[in-house]
């Protein structure tokens, strides 16, 4: 399923992952207490958190269709390697001046406290999809052949999904120090943490190379007829492994690391991401959007949690308003803030398109002004 030699189902797919990513910060910056416990809201905000697991098998499964498109290019030390490797530092510059404490260079040296270090160094969504990208990279170096390399990625799924549990039980920080620890577990504050998230972004890679492969073949509709029924098989095991009386692990969080869990979650990810290859037609205006929104998960994700959740530099609105709102309001909020991510999106694609180099100006201006002002401010 192609359009000029995209794969649509793919551009559907991540427009889906950003929607749903948006409209969920947004709903949760304002949405009464009150209304937090009652039933429903249980049920929202367990779907809710297939969130950030749809969100990284499709990075996963993205990355892998770019990545193989040009194989021997990334696999040398060139433009592409380099322009990637800018990529992931981006993703860590971002993910951490999203957390900082307070906007001020010196302070954050001279006056703060161990918790608010903790806040600086968090892992999340940003941090989880840069470190695994780079040890994709790493892999790419020293593994030639495309089939290998996934057969690879997949040990590192079982590796990281069955380790998890046990990886949660140590403290990383007196190990590789507290800066990285939170890359291990929730041990110190962390919000993504590889073990286990790091799972779905490679089980993406491995389902996006073997379409791929049956792309090739012209055998794609046999592949996710396929790969259907095996991710419901994959829900079914990870509910059968439950009713097991006997249990290979210690006491651990079952929601967070638990491997059945995982493939519970792993399955339904991969059954709804897939299911958008059957979406043959959309409305013109609803398929444009979607890819157009698809394609600016960097710029939109930054932006969309400065506004809904504010940081060190902004109020957002979970300070301006609160979480106060009732159910219909939280979506219209919800709704707005998508819609001003899309128009901001169409807004910045014009400029770049047409008035290239005003938009680089824009880009150093914006990005120079805040490390001046992130420098120089004294608190």
């Amino acid at each position: 399923m192609q359009k000029n030699n995209r794969i649509l189902f793919l551009d559907f797919m991540r427009g889906f992952a950003i929607i749903f990513m948006v409209m969920g910060h947004s709903i949760d910056s304002v949405l009464s207490r009150e209304l937090r416990a009652a039933q429903g809201f249980i049920l929202y905000d367990a779907i809710r958190g297939f969130t950030a697991p749809i969100f990284l098998f499709v990075s996963g499964y993205a990355y892998i269709v770019a990545t193989e498109k040009k194989w021997s290019e990334f696999r040398t030390f060139g433009k592409p390697v380099m322009k990637r490797l800018w990529k992931v530092a981006l993703l860590f510059v971002i993910g951490y001046a999203l957390h900082f404490p307070f906007f001020s260079f010196e302070k954050l040296l001279t006056n703060t406290k161990p918790e608010e270090y903790a806040q600086f160094f968090q892992a999340d969504v940003l941090h989880c999809v840069g470190a695994s990208l780079l040890i994709l990279q790493v892999l790419m170096f020293l593994i030639p052949s495309k089939r290998v390399f996934a057969l690879t990625v997949a040990g590192f799924v079982a590796s990281i999904v069955l380790s998890a549990p046990l990886i949660w039980r140590i403290d990383f920080a007196p190990i590789v120090t507290p800066f990285f620890s939170p890359y291990f577990n929730q041990t110190q504050l962390s919000i993504f943490p590889m073990f286990p998230f790091a799972a779905f972004l490679f089980t993406g890679v491995v389902a996006g190379h073997f379409y791929l492969e049956a792309k090739h073949k012209g055998s794609e509709d046999a592949f996710v007829k396929t790969f259907l029924v095996l991710a419901l098989v994959v829900v079914a095991l990870g509910i059968d492994f439950d009713l097991v009386p006997s249990n290979l692990y210690p006491e651990h969080d079952y929601w967070k690391t638990s491997p059945n869990w995982f493939l519970v979650r792993v399955g339904i990810v991969a059954f709804i991401c897939s299911a958008f290859y059957y979406v043959r037609r959309l409305p013109s205006v609803v398929e444009k959007n979607l890819i157009v929104l698809g394609q600016a998960s960097l710029l939109i994700y930054p932006i969309h949690l400065l506004i809904v959740y504010g940081s060190a530099a902004n109020e957002g609105l979970m300070q301006k308003i609160g979480q106060t709102l009732a159910a219909h309001q939280a979506v219209l909020i919800g709704l707005i803030v998508l819609t001003s991510m899309l128009l901001l999106t169409y807004v910045w694609n014009y400029v770049r398109k047409n008035f290239r180099m005003p938009a680089r100006l824009i880009q150093a201006g914006l990005a120079s002004s805040l490390l001046y002002t992130f420098l120089t401010r004294p608190w």
